[in-house]
């Protein structure tokens, strides 16, 4: 890639660009070197300062890692900061929906993985079940003791296990991104007690159809679920 000598206008988006097309066309690969601010300040032909700008950005942002004194590397993506992505999450309720079908993708395809595409490994399912009846457990005890925070923790942890089965880091992150959002608005939905204590209910439905192995009848489930956690936030949404 030729660099191009930059405007004075919009310079660190400028030179954040032409980073990112470094990166794209193979040029910095994750654990590679940067170049130092000289090197840098050299080849955009711009100063020190515009650089250590760009570079506190992709550091903040998770692009790049500063290891003292050996200089500034590039990050693995399991390193990219989802601060992005949450500051979307919470300033855009109203794509609140289309970040539950994000969900839903996320998981289906977990279910799928358990049930169809690794049905031959019995010692995923029968872990991944173990995970999934021991957040029952939590779930039942925290409704009891009226713990929010521990009930709330065992619901997220009991999908992120559903998750987990595909070996996708980024599923991971962005299911961990959602956390924040989400245990809030999920906390706010489910006030009444005969609610609360369906909840560890439905999770035991799922449960039994991933036993049988019956991956329809888990799918649907989970959608039933999810369209009823849906359901209620959107008539809370509709109160505010």
């Amino acid at each position: 890639m030729d660099i191009k000598p930059v405007k004075q206008k919009t310079v660190t988006f400028q030179i954040m660009e032409q980073l990112k097309q470094l990166i794209v066309d193979g040029t910095l690969k994750p654990g590679d070197k940067m170049p130092n601010e000289y090197e840098l300040a050299d080849m955009f032909g711009v100063g020190r300062s515009t650089i250590r700008e760009v570079l506190k950005i992709f550091q903040y942002m998770g692009v790049v890692e500063l290891r003292n004194p050996k200089g500034t590397f590039i990050c693995e993506s399991s390193n990219i900061s989802s601060e992005a992505l949450e500051w979307s999450m919470l300033l855009g309720h109203k794509d609140f929906s289309e970040i539950i079908e994000m969900r839903i993708v996320m998981e289906q395809q977990g279910l799928w993985y358990l049930l169809d595409y690794r049905r031959d490994d019995k010692n995923l399912k029968e872990a991944t079940i173990k995970k999934l009846q021991l957040e029952i457990e939590k779930m039942n005890a925290a409704v009891n003791r009226n713990d929010i925070e521990g009930r709330l923790n065992a619901d997220y942890s009991f999908h992120g296990h559903i998750i987990e089965v595909c070996e996708n880091s980024i599923f991971n992150n962005l299911y961990r991104t959602m956390k924040n959002f989400m245990v809030k608005e999920i906390a706010d939905s489910q006030k009444d007690m005969e609610q609360l204590m369906a909840i560890p209910q439905r999770h035991e439905m799922l449960i039994n159809a991933l036993i049988e192995g019956d991956y329809t009848r888990a799918a649907e489930t989970y959608r039933h679920h999810i369209r009823n956690i849906d359901q209620l936030l959107e008539e809370k949404i509709g109160k505010q």
